[in-house]
């Protein structure tokens, strides 16, 4: 993954991220002085919108109101990455400029997990019902508990100094029958437990973030079949992470900012743009492919499924588990990509 590239912050004073040493004493200690604040995390840290595009999140309403009570000092957002699960988060924080960069922060979110398990989750058209396959889920849970650990744990190698909140999530399909709930909202409050223990095990606080979000669901999560909130529902986060964070706070509607726009570093991250030309090249190799190259790919064996009825057929586990995992949520990641060329068009 090629990272060296311009990354920016966004400067709540003028000043460089790199030149400030800004620390809390731990976790719990209250915000008092002017914080380096750095969001890592996926499409909820980095602000995505019910209807596939970016715009300010509780991460750039917390900074805006910590900017407007004189306690920030820096914030950066770039390392918020939508359709990113846990491994990808932790693989970001092998390049030097991202450790670097967190290694500077005095206050930093996380909001890692909701993709290792959201990509197996099927919502039919108007997202009514859901399906998934419940062995799958749980060999998936625990994968993402083993990762969601060492994530923190690399975070915390990082930068010991600094104050880290693990934000936990919301429950995203309020408008499926309340028939179909049950299982899937175990499932994810599963994720919630997970991300809370590893944190705890750490001493690092956790944000419940569904505690006052989850009331209001079908407010703050307009379209049925899309698991981003609106920005109300971001303010709610934001005030989830006050109410842990320093109660003395609390974020107004007039603390969601501008539109901050995609960052140089999820820009780097798309892949480049085609030409015309190379566009209908490409289809035109496709319609000219030998038809007999498709006949001689096999599926894999042992391919966990999701039947018709929602019941799913029961997964094989071979020697290679995690690719069976991988063939699940790469489509959602895959498309997490195309969501970026939407949004840069």
């Amino acid at each position: 993954m090629n990272t060296k590239k311009n990354i920016t912050f966004k400067i709540g004073l003028s000043a460089s991220i790199l030149s400030l040493a800004v620390f809390t004493s731990s976790a719990k200690a209250e915000i008092s002085t002017p914080q380096v604040y750095v969001a890592l995390g996926d499409s909820v840290a980095a602000g995505a919108t019910p209807y596939e595009s970016l715009d300010a999140g509780y991460a750039d309403i917390i900074a805006d109101t910590l900017a407007q009570n004189g306690l920030l000092a820096a914030f950066s957002k770039d390392f918020a990455v939508p359709g990113f699960a846990v491994s990808d988060i932790d693989e970001l924080l092998d390049e030097e400029e991202i450790r670097q960069t967190v290694s500077q922060a005095s206050l930093i979110t996380l909001s890692a997990g909701a993709n290792n398990i959201l990509g197996l989750v099927r919502q039919d058209a108007a997202g009514r019902t859901v399906t998934y396959d419940q062995l799958t889920a749980n060999y998936t849970l625990n994968q993402m508990r083993i990762q969601y650990g060492d994530l923190l744990d690399e975070i915390q190698d990082i930068n010991p100094e600094a104050s880290i909140y693990a934000i936990g999530y919301y429950f995203p399909y309020p408008h499926v029958l309340s028939t179909q709930q049950e299982g899937v909202r175990k499932m994810l409050d599963l994720v919630n437990e997970i991300i809370e223990n590893e944190a705890t095990k750490r001493s690092i606080d956790f944000v419940d973030a569904g505690a006052d979000f989850d009331g209001a669901g079908l407010e703050y999560l307009p379209n049925p079949v899309d698991v981003h909130p609106n920005q109300q529902g971001y303010l709610s986060i934001a005030n989830s992470f006050f109410a842990e964070a320093e109660p003395a706070l609390q974020a107004a509607e007039e603390n969601i900012p501008p539109n901050p726009g995609m960052s140089p570093f999820l820009e780097n991250l798309m892949p480049p743009e085609q030409t015309e030309e190379e566009t209908a090249a490409d289809q035109a190799g496709e319609l000219n492919q030998d038809p007999s190259e498709d006949e001689q790919e096999v599926p894999q064996e042992g391919t966990p499924g999701i039947s018709e009825d929602g019941t799913g057929e029961t997964p094989t586990i071979t020697e290679e588990p995690t690719a069976q995992i991988k063939q699940l949520y790469a489509p959602h990641l895959a498309s997490a990509i195309q969501h970026f060329t939407v949004l840069k068009s």
